[in-house]
């Protein structure tokens, strides 16, 4: 085989093989295409951050649940057996060693009631043997007691507070979730406008590199037929070759993009993913009223809310914190039936007769001397629930600030886009006079050119005064609290939009 076949053949399966690797390449590569509800559906049911956040809501029942099991029953079992040998020293008992065996069973229920009731119930049952009786004792007894508190630890207000306040948790819980996912949606939001915004600006510019590469053509011809000169050709080359620059930068930036929304959606190791946008910029028109939108924020933001479960929580802490400055006074009562019998039947039988039994009723004070922690603990209670005032107090600041802003970027970017829609046209107009002109001889390759730039930076600007415009209305729905609404979603749901 002679060598400029094998050089053919070799060159064949090379390109062969580039040609599959690069299929294979294009191949793997896949556009997703997304409309702005389909990347806030996405990144409420796919983000990593919010599906953490959403795991705290079952911590939190679960919390209620531990401060309720404070008063479940409790019913315990026990049995045991024992022996003992001792000495003998009572001289009518004809034995030296006294051995004694005792079994013993036990059943006992309890419980703490939310009112501050402490009760148990017990059925007791011993079974004594010795060598110094001639038969064996069964002994039980069956016994109630009750102990309420009557001063500090009384009512179900203060015995239920870790309940309370347990409930309160799983309430801001679910309004931290909500803040979370406002500024997600928030991101998600924006993210999508501004990709919107990248990828017509790369229209832009190929547009510009088109009317730049006409020029180049157009000068080019023109030279060939000794109209124009090579500076003029030289001149639009340049020109072409710095918007093919801008074209690769724009392309880069549309990347870079497209990794912060796959990072929001939980795609970003799909490398080879393209999020195709299919909604377009427009101009929605809303009303701007402050005080209206600040009464709004305070219905509406999560943020608000919970400071305000925080007073309602320290409330119930003072309430707690005032209990525990009183004395201890509680009342106590135990009724019991006792039973014996040499058989266990007979043991259980006597105690139907309720003729042995005892009880007992009391009261027991206890007076702390000074009770400087209690007293200490009520007051730090007092500061902090003063502390929040001032704050929530700052807080309604910090949101007037915060509309006011919002609103203000709303405004000045509205006016933004009437400029720019006529910085349009007055350049669309500026470049066709000025390439009527050129095609005329009376103006320059170099005018043309900065008139094609001029062109594409007002174009761009426009586009850039919509997404402007729409990621201020987005800031302001999220600063005012009502951009989960206003997409129809409900966080807590299973489905983001039920």
């Amino acid at each position: 085989m002679t060598r400029p076949l094998v050089r053919l053949m070799i060159t064949f399966v090379l390109g062969i093989g580039t040609l599959c690797m690069t299929g294979g390449a294009i191949a793997q590569e896949r556009n997703m295409d997304m409309t702005v509800q389909d990347c806030i559906d996405r990144a409420l049911t796919q983000n990593l951050n919010l599906h953490a956040q959403k795991l705290g809501l079952d911590i939190s029942h679960l919390t209620i649940t531990q401060e309720k099991a404070a008063f479940d029953p409790t019913l315990s079992m026990s049995v045991s057996r024992g022996e003992s040998n001792s000495p003998n020293y009572i001289e009518y008992i004809p034995v030296s060693t006294i051995e004694q065996k005792s079994s013993n069973a036990n059943l006992t229920l309890n419980q703490r009631l939310a009112t501050g009731t402490y009760w148990d119930m017990g059925f007791y049952n011993t079974l004594s043997e010795s060598n110094i009786e001639k038969n064996k004792n069964y002994t039980s007894w069956l016994g109630f007691s009750v102990r309420q508190s009557l001063l500090k630890g009384f009512g179900r207000e203060i015995h239920r507070s870790g309940i309370y306040v347990a409930e309160l948790e799983s309430v801001a819980a679910v309004y931290d979730l909500e803040e979370q996912a406002l500024d997600l949606v928030g991101q998600a939001v924006t993210t999508y406008w501004n990709l919107v915004y990248a990828r017509q600006t790369l229209h832009i510019y190929e547009l510009s590199r088109a009317q730049a590469d006409s020029l180049y053509a157009y000068n080019k011809k023109a030279m060939e037929l000794g109209v124009k000169t090579e500076s003029d050709v030289l001149e639009a080359r340049s020109a072409l070759l710095q918007r093919d620059q801008d074209i690769l930068d724009q392309r880069a930036a549309i990347r870079d993009i497209e990794d912060r929304l796959k990072k929001i959606l939980n795609i970003a190791e799909e490398d080879n993913v393209r999020i195709v946008p299919l909604d377009d910029l427009a101009q929605s028109v809303i009303t701007i009223d402050v005080p209206r939108l600040f009464n709004e924020a305070l219905e509406n933001r999560p943020d608000y809310k919970r400071a305000l479960i925080r007073i309602e929580e320290q409330e119930r802490y003072i309430t707690v914190a005032e209990n525990n400055t009183k004395p201890d006074l509680s009342l106590s009562a135990t009724y019991r039936l006792n039973s014996s019998g040499e058989s266990y039947g007979d043991n259980v039988e006597s105690l139907s007769d309720h003729d042995t039994y005892n009880w007992e009723v009391g009261l027991s004070l206890a007076l702390p001397i000074r009770n400087r922690d209690a007293k200490a603990q009520l007051a730090k209670r007092r500061i902090e629930r003063n502390r929040s005032d001032i704050m929530i107090d700052d807080l309604k600041d910090q949101i007037m600030t915060d509309l006011r802003i919002a609103a203000r970027a709303v405004e000045s970017n509205r006016e933004k886009i009437e400029v720019a829609a006529l910085a349009v046209e007055v350049n669309e107009l500026k470049l066709r006079m000025e390439e009527e002109r050129y095609r005329n001889h009376l103006s320059t390759s170099y005018i043309v050119l900065e008139y094609q730039t001029d062109l594409a930076n007002a174009r761009n600007s426009y586009k850039r005064a919509l997404v402007d415009y729409t990621n201020a209305v987005t800031e302001l729905k999220r600063t005012q609290g009502t951009l989960l609404r206003d997409y129809d979603i409900n966080i807590i749901s299973g489905n983001p939009k039920q």
